[in-house]
């Protein structure tokens, strides 16, 4: 934990009534400082004494750590639990002691194992018998103190602010409390204790602050502290009634007028010195002065190393802003470049397919004129094969007799029916299979012959044969005619 510049201002005249009574408006009513500039820190496992006369402002900065009141100005760095031991601790004097001790430990947020636990082992350390079953009101300071300390040791107990209850327990009890803090400091736990007795502050703290007006006048190893109070408890002493008052007067006079900028001042040198400028003034001082919380100064990075990692940061970041403006710069050049190739080659294709379709086009009505060519030398072949057969087969007749004309007749009239009905049939299963072999479409406004053909891979003749077509002008959009699979 760590606070720096700690400083709380209270009125003299706390109640309105007594403001309106002396007749002077709310900002012209005096003020004393209880704290003036306060700061410190304390490490892991460490005690550290607040040391002063009543009325120094040793129970102010425990309630300020404690967070039961506000600083008026300073920053608190805390990372630990903390636990407070005072006369003001139980939370309500009308419950009983047992009553506190269960609050306090369901505060703490433990399993019902770890909490019925706690509650016996501060049963125990307490020793208060039958007056755990008695409202707090009914204590006296001995018991108290007692109940507070046996809370504040056991719950939570990382950080423990101890306000002036040392002096108060008989020596058993501090026997038994010195025991517990020793063991609590050895695993880690630390101790900010406010006592009037330099006994207490010896027994236990390493160091130890000295508070007189509630202004530090010494803060260093517990035992040169010491020797510094005991010259100054000698000295006063040692004052006349007249000095001791008059003393006492300037004291209260400063604690009076006291000028809180002299705080900020020494605030501002420590900025300064880190590397902040008056830029960072704004924040530093609504930091000071109004937020309270953790140093500003040494929660953040150091300015100097910040802003010349800022600056480094904003090179590096135009530098890849400019990598990526020429990067996207190329990638668009290189893609119209590619896009125009692409398009040069996807119209070259384009005009390569039509190319291609036309000679295929072409070269299908070649092949079927070639067929049709074909077919009729073949079939005048036939023809003259059958008649040189008819002209041998009507020599033969002739020397056969007359009477077998009849026959001859009439078997070329069977043969001839048969033969009608036979090609008759052949035609027939050869449209059907042809029509088994084609699908239906509906013609659209602008197909032709030419381009169903390519579209369906076939020929204009088949398109014709199969919907028994003469040209194109018998294809009307919104037919339907078939074309092969």
């Amino acid at each position: 934990m760590e606070i720096k510049y700690i400083t709380k201002c209270a009125p003299l005249l706390p109640e309105k009534k007594d403001i309106v009574k002396s007749k002077l408006p709310v900002s012209e009513t005096k003020k004393f400082w209880e704290l003036r500039g306060i700061s410190l820190n304390i490490n892991q496992g460490e005690a550290i004494g607040l040391l002063g006369t009543n009325g120094s402002g040793k129970a102010t900065l425990i309630n300020i750590l404690a967070g039961n009141e506000k600083q008026t100005t300073g920053f608190i760095s805390m990372d630990s639990k903390l636990s407070l031991a005072s006369i003001h601790t139980p939370s309500d004097i009308n419950l009983t002691g047992l009553e506190n001790i269960k609050q306090a430990v369901f505060n703490a947020k433990l399993d019902e194992f770890k909490a019925n636990h706690l509650i016996n082992a501060i049963i125990n350390f307490s020793e208060l018998s039958e007056w755990l079953y008695r409202p707090v009101k009914t204590y006296s300071l001995g018991l108290v103190s007692r109940l507070s300390l046996a809370i504040a040791l056991h719950v939570s107990p990382q950080l423990v602010l101890i306000d002036s209850l040392l002096s108060i327990v008989d020596l058993a009890f501090f026997k038994k409390v010195a025991k517990r803090i020793d063991a609590l400091k050895d695993k880690g736990s630390s101790f900010i204790i406010a006592d009037t007795n330099v006994i207490n502050i010896e027994r236990f703290c390493e160091r130890t602050m000295w508070l007189q007006f509630g202004q530090v006048q010494d803060f260093g190893p517990t035992r040169e502290v010491m020797v510094q109070f005991e010259y100054f408890s000698s000295w006063y002493q040692a004052l006349t009634l007249p000095e001791k008052n008059d003393f006492l007067s300037d004291k209260q006079r400063e604690r009076q007028n006291f000028e809180v900028g002299t705080v900020y001042e020494e605030f501002k040198v420590e900025q300064f010195k880190n590397g902040f400028t008056r830029k960072d003034e704004p924040r530093m001082r609504k930091a000071f002065y109004k937020d309270h919380g953790v140093d500003p100064v040494n929660s953040s990075i150091k300015p100097k190393k910040k802003i010349q990692k800022t600056q480094l940061a904003k090179k590096n970041y135009s530098k890849f802003l400019l990598i990526i403006v020429v990067v996207l710069l190329i990638g668009a050049a290189l893609w119209v470049t590619l896009d125009y190739k692409g398009a040069a080659e996807i119209f070259e294709r384009a005009q390569s397919t039509m190319i291609g379709r036309k000679e295929s086009s072409s070269a299908e009505k070649n092949s079927s004129k070639a067929r049709k060519q074909k077919s009729s030398k073949n079939a005048e072949a036939a023809t003259k094969t059958s008649a040189q057969k008819v002209s041998q087969s009507r020599l033969s007749s002739i020397k056969t007799v007359s009477e077998s004309q009849a026959k001859a007749k009439s078997s070329s009239e069977s043969s001839a029916k048969a033969s009608s009905e036979s090609s008759a049939k052949a035609s027939s299963e050869s449209q059907q299979k042809l029509m088994d072999n084609t699908q239906t479409i509906n013609v659209q406004s602008g197909d032709t012959l030419e381009g169903l053909a390519s579209k369906y891979a076939t020929t204009i003749d088949k398109i014709k044969e199969i919907n028994k077509m003469n040209s194109d002008s018998d294809l009307r959009a919104g037919d339907v005619i078939r074309v092969p699979k």
